[in-house]
């Protein structure tokens, strides 16, 4: 991450050095991360469930025109996504009888994006922007906790973490308020899907047994908002 960090940073160097004014921006855009399909299912009995939650989502991006209406789009992206402890935990009672309590450590997602956008004038101040990006993400699984507490003592089960490196793309469109002859302001949304392989995922429990591995595919599906402000070019 940290070198698609520094890669990023020098194509917007040189974006502010080279480029004439209104062909472009850098900008910086957050908000919150929405999981849909397999990804966000809670169903023990989908072994394609995610059971992650609503999460945060940031990017710094730098988009350059090449001619009226059409250019290039960069983005560098992190995001993470809850996994849902309670309903997880309420599963967990609902397949054994015994109550359970459950924490874990986020999905975590993140990865440059390369792509086309596309910026149509709806006045002279506003622009309905389009984008299409395709790239790499390193996406890590939670770490999940599993305790039951009994008059006998407590089980626990310990989930580990394991990263993977995946192709993504993405669909998003959005708009554009050119505030001042520098500043702009932005909405959008996204759709960004990306289907990862998860090997040798450890599964360790408290009798002290050899640790279970398997190998599992997630696919991964959010949709995000994003609220961001913009340096034009």
């Amino acid at each position: 991450m940290k070198k698609e960090l520094n890669f990023l940073f020098v194509l917007m160097f040189l974006a502010t050095k080279s480029f004439s004014q209104n062909k472009g921006y850098v900008s910086i855009s957050m908000g919150p991360s929405f999981p849909i399909g397999n990804f966000a299912s809670k169903n023990v009995n989908n072994n394609f469930a995610g059971w992650a939650s609503t999460g945060i989502v940031l990017d710094i991006n730098i988009a350059y025109k090449l001619g009226r209406n059409f250019g290039l789009f960069g983005s560098l992206r992190g995001q993470t996504n809850n996994f849902d402890n309670a309903a997880f935990a309420t599963e967990l009672a609902n397949q054994t009888g015994y109550d359970w309590s459950v924490s874990s450590k986020p999905w975590s997602i993140g990865g440059l994006m390369f792509g086309g956008y596309g910026s149509f004038p709806v006045s002279k101040k506003v622009s309905f922007d389009t984008k299409s990006l395709i790239g790499i993400l390193r996406i890590a699984t939670p770490e999940i906790n599993s305790t039951l507490s009994g008059s006998g003592g407590s089980v626990w089960v310990k989930q580990n973490s394991v990263n993977s490196i995946s192709f993504t793309y993405l669909l998003g469109s959005g708009f554009k308020f050119d505030i001042t002859e520098k500043i702009c302001l932005m909405t959008h949304l996204d759709y960004l899907v990306s289907k990862p392989e998860f090997r040798n995922v450890e599964i360790i429990t408290s009798d002290g047994g050899a640790p279970l591995k398997s190998t599992f595919t997630q696919n991964i599906q959010t949709i995000n908002f994003f609220v961001g402000v913009g340096l034009r070019l």
